[in-house]
């Protein structure tokens, strides 16, 4: 039997062995606490977030990161569908993912586009993997990573590798020189593939060009200033040089030391070209090719410069096209562009080369006149645009397109001297020009545009009278001033207007100068004189000179010696009795065109003569080689004699200087006996005026010259 005393004892060590137990229990479960501490605390505070889902796709369980991730407090997503958290660009993704990994019983990863709880969205991706329990309950378990950061440095380098792509030829070394990175430019260019050149020292493209002293200098020049721009000749692929345009950079480290060299060149060869590539795309519309807005500024503050300078006003004309969305609305925008080009086409033909058009977006123009003669040649220029614009086109998608423009028109320096002042004026003037009912133009001026308006329909009203011939030729006589007789007689053109009757040269003239038709009208004067003079000649009537004016735009702008020829030809008249007179102020505007042009009349027999003379500016050390034979003092001076002291003068002194250069000496404008008999005391040679007589039709003129020549001279009072 077991004693009492060995009972207590094994009771003892018993009770000693459940304590010591016990204090293994409760150190396993303080480590076990510690631990579940340590998993909560890892779980929670973990660098990415963890939910679980539903099969339905609701959040049951988040840890803290999760939440945070989300902007969101726990309690709010327990039991929130997860589906409501992701962006609608993303919400079909997320769908069709969920589906398949609860039928694949699969992991899988995507990235999805997420809102936080205050609507911010940003990238996450999630791993997520199909969990099952023992009683065959099935969750989602998702690790949520906030990759935005990533993506937006995927971002900046997938554009920075399509800008090193698109970039020219371009490569990156390391600090020995070796390639490790070159673009597909750079391969084309030197004609070596990829895997043949990285790896290789940049050496490889050395040409013998440049000696060792270039080298050195180079990389001197790098190594203190961290980069190089210069020419260098590099050796191709298959053994060619080219010259390059070569840009070396340093890349450095914190510590500043070199650890890249990139460099980049161009072929010089290209340089112009691309060069004009690039100035055309800052300066020029890419639809239209015509300059644009920038272009404009430039050009139109030289201009206003040039038009201070040398006194001459110049023009803008802001153009918007009628109808134009109406044409971009029905056949689309690519009707549209052909339009736009179309018209630009149609405004670049009309205008003079030294003019500007310029396109500043949409449909609205800008034409830039220089050195414009009058402020209605703005004003022309706008109907002709109109009428140009008002023509039908033919585009691809349609073949009687119809639009109409209207014009607003500013004036330098009426309107503005400086750029914006003048665009500013001509916005609000064809503003006025839609307010009017569109298809037309305005001045900034509402006087000016009435003028131009009415200055134009008398242009219309002309070239009208030219196709019916309705101009008609008169002829004044020239009177030698001792004996009285007629030696010639200037051609004067009037006009018979059904309207307002017979209107004299000056009603129409200076409009046929603006208006370029005074080169056809002046072609028609010197046939229509020479015809008729010629008749005079074959009746047996006297052999005189006749004077015929040219305008000294037709001066400029025709072949008059050509056409001086070709009408002698045509009729017969002898060229010795042909006097083509010309304004002073015509001579000396282009004195070396001027003088090749008279010297080509002069050799085919052409008498010349200075017509108006003395109100215009003559160099005399020019002038004295001019191939003339009469100056033709203009009657301004003429009409106050004898009463204007300085009048008498000048033309006392015109008569001698013309005497002395070896010109005869003809007055214009003769009115009075006084007059006469000064002249006459003077030593002028002949005279023209109405103490004579007005400008005559042909007919009265040649019954005066069949008069005198069988009664022989008249005198002033008689006549």
């Amino acid at each position: 039997m077991i004693s009492n005393d060995e009972l207590l004892q094994s009771l003892h060590d018993h009770q000693v062995e459940l304590e010591m137990q016990n204090d293994e229990l409760r150190s396993a479960h303080a480590a076990l606490e510690e631990s579940r501490a340590r998993y909560l605390s890892l779980y929670e505070f973990a660098p990415v977030g963890y939910l679980t889902l539903t099969r339905e796709g609701l959040i049951v369980e988040i840890n803290l990161t999760g939440a945070t991730l989300l902007g969101m407090d726990r309690n709010q997503l327990i039991t929130h569908q997860f589906a409501t958290l992701v962006t609608n660009k993303d919400g079909d993704r997320w769908y069709l993912f969920f589906q398949q990994l609860i039928q694949n019983n699969a992991e899988h990863d995507i990235e999805l586009e997420l809102l936080r709880g205050n609507n911010s969205p940003f990238y996450a991706q999630l791993h997520c993997k199909l969990i099952t329990d023992n009683d065959k309950f099935t969750t989602i378990r998702v690790t949520l990573t906030d990759v935005t950061h990533r993506k937006r440095i995927e971002l900046v380098l997938s554009i920075v590798s399509s800008a090193f792509e698109s970039h020219g030829p371009m490569v990156i070394c390391n600090a020995n020189l070796i390639i490790l990175q070159a673009n597909h430019a750079f391969s084309v260019a030197t004609g070596y593939s990829l895997d043949e050149i990285i790896g290789q020292n940049i050496h490889l493209l050395k040409s013998d060009r440049q000696d060792n002293a270039f080298y050195v200098a180079m990389w001197e020049a790098i190594n203190q200033t961290g980069t190089w721009q210069g020419e260098i000749w590099d050796k191709h692929k298959n053994g060619q040089i080219n010259p390059k345009l070569l840009t070396i950079s340093t890349v450095k480290n914190i510590d500043n030391v070199v650890t890249h060299y990139v460099g980049s060149f161009i072929d010089i060869t290209e340089k112009k070209l691309a060069e004009e590539k690039i100035k055309h795309l800052a300066f020029y519309d890419s639809l239209t090719q015509l300059p644009n807005r920038c272009l404009l500024q430039e050009r139109l503050k030289y201009s206003i410069e040039m038009a201070r300078r040398e006194n001459k006003p110049l023009a803008l004309l802001m153009l918007d096209l009628d109808r134009f969305k109406a044409v971009n609305d029905s056949l689309g925008h690519m009707a549209g562009d052909e339009l736009l080009q179309q018209v630009a086409a149609r405004m670049t033909s009309r205008l003079r080369t030294v003019d500007m058009v310029s396109r500043l977006g949409g449909d609205e123009f800008i034409v830039l006149l220089d050195d414009i003669a009058h402020p209605d040649d703005a004003a022309r220029v706008a109907e002709e645009i109109i009428s140009d614009l008002s023509k039908s086109f033919n585009l691809s998608q349609s073949d009687d397109v119809r639009i109409g423009a209207s014009i607003g028109i500013s004036l330098y320096p009426q309107h503005g001297s400086n750029p914006e002042t003048l665009l500013d004026h001509a916005d609000a003037a064809l503003y006025q020009a839609k307010d009017q009912g569109r298809g037309c133009f305005s001045y900034f001026s509402e006087t000016l545009t009435r003028a131009a308006q009415e200055r134009i329909a008398l242009e219309i009203r002309l070239r009208r009278a030219i196709e019916q011939q309705e101009l008609r030729m008169f002829y004044q006589p020239q009177i030698d001033i001792n004996s009285g007789r007629i030696i010639g007689a200037e051609a004067f053109v009037y006009w018979q207007d059904p309207m307002d009757g017979l209107i004299p040269p000056l009603g129409f003239i200076p409009i046929a100068e603006e208006s370029h038709l005074i080169v056809e009208i002046g072609e028609w004067v010197l046939r229509e004189t020479c015809k008729q003079a010629k008749l005079w000649l074959d009746s047996g009537l006297l052999s005189i000179t006749m004077g015929v004016n040219v305008s000294p735009h037709q001066f400029r702008r025709s072949d008059i010696s050509a056409l001086v020829a070709q009408v002698l030809a045509e009729t017969g008249f002898p060229a010795g009795q042909l006097e083509l007179e010309i304004t002073e102020s015509g001579l000396m505007e282009h004195h070396d065109l001027a003088m090749d042009i008279l010297n080509n009349l002069r050799r085919q027999g052409i008498r010349l003569a200075i017509d108006d003379f003395g109100i215009g500016y003559s160099s005399l050390s020019r002038l004295k080689y001019f191939p003339i034979d009469v100056l033709k003092i203009d009657k301004s001076f003429i009409e106050k004699i004898p009463y204007n002291k300085d009048d008498k003068e000048i033309a006392t002194t015109i008569i001698a200087m013309g005497h002395n250069l070896g010109f005869k000496v003809l007055a214009e404008g003769v009115e009075t006996s006084e007059q006469l008999n000064f002249l006459r005391e003077k030593g002028c040679d002949a005279y023209q005026g109405y103490i004579k007589n007005r400008p005559l039709s042909a007919q009265i003129f040649s019954e005066l010259l069949a008069k005198e020549q069988f009664h022989g001279a008249l005198s002033p009072s008689s006549a």
